[in-house]
């Protein structure tokens, strides 16, 4: 564990919780009573986009029955993994916020709550409070072009003393995939490491869409 960095859940080391309400709250910088709060939660499993001749355009199209559509690939982006790697990410680092503990809730949210809570989302009260959610993650796979890639929807608000967000944002990223899902007969192992990465690289992706300056009125 790096110096500076902690892992609780609530108040107590971090351990695994035998209900499942696995929470990992990690502490920015080295700081161990911070008023600021990042709270995270990640994406259901990917859903699959699947493009081919005579087919495509349907979520899911294998597991919903329809015909022509192939079985969705095997991918390792579970919530649980994405929550270890949203751990990883030093998201405060990223998003700009120093100085803000974040507390990662490993169970998705569901989408009415993501679109319809005006407020805080968490039971906080901070003077300072932020959150990342990660909204859909889809697994795009086009054989009609040849390429394949990851898009994610991401969301962060950020909020002050006021119960409404001082600031919401929200877009999709989008990175390509050489090696996932693996053809027929390729080893799996750098398959799934890739769409790990890209995982990774959807974070940096949203994380300078949200630092990116406004555009300025000419």
């Amino acid at each position: 564990m790096e110096r500076g960095n902690s892992y609780v859940i609530g108040s107590h080391s971090l351990r695994l919780a035998a209900a499942g309400a696995l929470v990992f709250s990690v502490q920015a910088h080295a700081q161990t009573d911070a008023a600021c709060e990042l709270h995270v939660w990640p994406a259901t499993m990917p859903m699959n986009l699947y493009l081919g001749f005579g087919h495509g355009g349907i979520i899911d199209g294998s597991t919903k029955g329809r015909e022509g559509y192939p079985a969705a690939p095997d991918n390792p982006l579970s919530a649980e993994r994405q929550a270890q790697l949203l751990s990883e990410a030093g998201l405060p680092d990223l998003l700009k916020l120093p100085g803000y503990r974040v507390t990662l809730h490993p169970q998705p949210l569901d989408s009415r709550t993501i679109r319809t809570t005006r407020g805080r989302i968490a039971e906080s009260t901070a003077p300072c409070y932020a959150e990342l959610i990660v909204d859909d993650l889809i697994l795009n796979q086009n054989t009609i072009s040849g390429s394949n890639g990851l898009r994610g929807s991401f969301r962060f608000r950020t909020f002050g003393t006021a119960p409404e967000p001082s600031r919401a944002f929200g877009t999709w990223t989008l990175v390509k995939l050489t090696a996932f899902p693996p053809k027929p007969g390729d080893a799996p192992d750098k398959g799934v490491a890739e769409l790990v990465q890209a995982f990774r690289t959807s974070l940096v992706q949203f994380a300078e869409a949200v630092n990116k300056p406004p555009r300025t009125k000419r």
